[in-house]
């Protein structure tokens, strides 16, 4: 596992053309966007919990590191999965959620090698992911099936992850959202 021994000893994936390697240096946070689709249907002998599918992507980016080859990451994420929704109190419209099921992630990394002059790795990976959320859903509209859920959800990915040409490394990693969705 060439591309693990690289990262444990804090070294960039990218190799110059005579075969020396610099240190990555330090990364920005991500931050992007995520899309999140679910269908869900009540459990009625259990009530306000609703079993469902779940499909989750998200699009994240860093700022360049610091040393190295001031290198960046796109980190796009995907996951599909069996979810539980819960709705606790009758009175009360929280709610939590719980998912688990595949987990995969797609990335570029990119490298300033000299002035002007970048170059790329891609990543591929899958593996485990499983998640759990926390929501409150605003029923504004005359129709009580209408609602608008805000949420926070965290979840954690564990992916087998092939390097371009480096070999394979296991990544886990997770990603806390904020979200806001229309429920109907």
């Amino acid at each position: 596992m060439q591309a693990y021994s690289f990262r444990q000893a804090g070294q960039s994936y990218h190799q110059q053309p005579h075969g020396e390697r610099k240190n990555v240096g330090t990364y920005g946070a991500n931050t992007g966007f995520s899309l999140s689709i679910g269908y869900y249907v009540p459990v009625p002998w259990v009530k306000g919990l609703g079993v469902g599918l779940v499909v989750n992507s998200g699009q994240t980016g860093t700022n360049p590191s610091v040393d190295g080859y001031a290198e960046g990451y796109f980190f796009n994420f995907l996951n599909f999965g069996g979810s539980l929704q819960y709705y606790p109190m009758e009175t009360n419209n929280l709610y939590l959620k719980a998912e688990a099921g595949m987990g995969s992630v797609f990335t570029k990394n990119r490298f300033v090698v000299d002035v002007a002059t970048q170059d790329f790795l891609h990543h591929f990976g899958i593996g485990f992911e499983t998640g759990g959320a926390v929501g409150y859903t605003l029923t504004p509209f005359a129709n009580s099936s209408l609602g608008i859920n805000l949420e926070a959800q965290y979840q954690f990915y564990s992916t087998r992850v092939e390097v371009s040409g480096i070999g394979d490394d296991q990544w886990t990693f997770g990603a806390l959202h904020l979200m806001a969705g229309l429920q109907f």
